[in-house]
């Protein structure tokens, strides 16, 4: 079959942006579609327009933090593609990391870098993108590789890689192209839900516009039967009755990992403290004056102690239970929990089990991780290990002829040969063997 290219990329956030710089490298013929106007739009959102690429840990670390079932599934992409390595390939392409808390971000701490990373290498290695191309269809052909409608061109290639995104920031892109793709193709999409989300609570903490960031929090997950199910740490980021911040956000990854229906949670505001100690530093003066000099913004000093004017002050501190009305909508979440099921996935290809040449990286499948740079590592990986499987179809390397072995016979050990020898007149070393007669002169 005469295809237009040897690989089609369907996105170009960041693991299709990743792939394709990747793809560029291994000299591998390859067209990325996107359906907005430019790439990385997401991207540049990520980690308070910082860009939060990864987080420093050795891989057996970062994979427990994943927790299951992405623990096993990334296990491969992971340890082959490692933060370590993320940051030299960075570095090789131009762009200087730092780690500040593990968190790894571009020195400048500016998404704009990272984005002009990948762009200027894609730019070097002439690899092309076509913009306000969104994917309508992709269909398997009989004679093996794939018909990709579009909304303008039709094109065909042996292999297919979708790195469409999730469900979250629409106005990004990720409208669920690559989920809705799946469907029809018979391949099983999990629901999408809301990870790293922020939540609304009943009683307001604070007035509407009001924000105040408490820097240290641990909270605590509950099932429907009172079953403690996880805890997070992180600051907690408050504003009128919605809940936001790094333990907030990952406690909502927990409820939708684990399809909690009815959670609930409970904020430890001193976690490093036990309610003893916090209790003598608290003391019996005013309460909201003690719990700014203990860190707590002054909005919120005022706020709990209002709350906690008819209850021991300490416990109350230790475990305050939030009175959830609503996780935020999906479309406001981080990440998207959900997509096409892991069971549909090699994951040491990332390769279409019931497809052979349809590959996925990234958030369009099931996979997400906690805040630090897990979920841009998760899309990095998983695309240089697509690439690397496609490479492989593309570019088998040849096989080596063994070497022959050589074959060894059992030999009679050589005899040396026997020769007369004479001591010289000087003593000091043997002549050469005695002549035959008829060569000795006469005496």
């Amino acid at each position: 079959m005469e295809t237009n290219t040897e690989l089609i990329i369907v996105g170009a956030g960041a693991a299709g942006l990743m792939a394709t710089a990747t793809a560029g490298e291994a000299a591998i013929k390859a067209i990325t579609l996107e359906r907005r106007h430019r790439p990385g739009l997401k991207l540049l959102l990520c980690g308070n327009n910082r860009c939060n690429i990864s987080y420093q840990a050795q891989p057996k670390d970062m994979l427990r933090d994943y927790g299951e079932p992405l623990e096993q599934f990334l296990k491969t992409a992971i340890n082959e593609f490692t933060s370590d390595d993320l940051r030299k390939l960075m570095a090789k392409w131009g762009l200087q990391t730092i780690a500040n808390r593990n968190r790894i971000y571009p020195a400048s701490e500016k998404a704009d870098d990272v984005l002009h990373c990948f762009t200027d290498k894609i730019r070097d290695l002439e690899a092309p993108i076509v913009f306000n191309c969104p994917v309508e269809a992709i269909t398997p052909l009989e004679n093996g590789g794939f018909l990709v409608k579009t909304n303008k061109i039709n094109l065909t290639a042996k292999y297919v890689l979708m790195a469409t995104g999730g469900f979250s920031y629409p106005k990004t892109g990720s409208v669920g192209d690559g989920q809705r793709i799946a469907k029809k193709l018979g391949l099983k999409v999990e629901d999408p839900k809301p990870g790293l989300a922020g939540i609304d609570i009943k009683t307001p903490w604070l007035q509407q516009g009001e924000k105040e960031d408490v820097p240290n929090v641990a909270v605590e997950i509950f099932d429907e039967n009172g079953r403690s199910v996880g805890m997070t740490r992180g600051n907690l980021l408050v504003e009128g009755n919605c809940l936001r911040g790094t333990a907030i956000f990952d406690a909502t990854r927990i409820v939708a990992r684990q399809n909690l229906q009815i959670p609930s949670f409970v904020l430890d505001l001193f976690p490093t403290q036990s309610a003893s100690a916090l209790s003598s530093r608290l003391g019996k003066a005013n309460l909201a004056a003690s719990l700014e000099k203990q860190g707590i913004p002054p909005l919120l000093s005022r706020s709990f102690a209002e709350l906690s004017c008819k209850l021991n002050a300490s416990e109350f501190l230790k475990q305050i239970r939030l009175e959830v009305d609503s996780i935020r909508p999906l479309k406001e979440a981080i990440v998207t929990v959900g997509g096409v099921s892991l069971d549909e996935i090699d994951p040491t290809t990332m390769e279409a089990r019931k497809i052979p040449g349809l590959y996925f990286a990234g958030e369009l499948a099931d996979i997400d991780g906690p805040t630090g740079g897990y979920n841009l590592h998760a899309a990095f990986a998983t695309a240089r290990l697509a690439i690397n499987a496609i490479k492989a179809k593309l570019r088998p390397e040849p096989k080596q002829k063994p070497k022959p072995t050589r074959k060894f016979t059992k030999q009679e050990p050589r005899q040396p040969a026997k020769t007369t020898k004479k001591r010289s007149s000087r003593g000091d070393r043997w002549d050469a063997p005695e002549p035959p007669p008829w060569r000795r002169r006469p005496q």
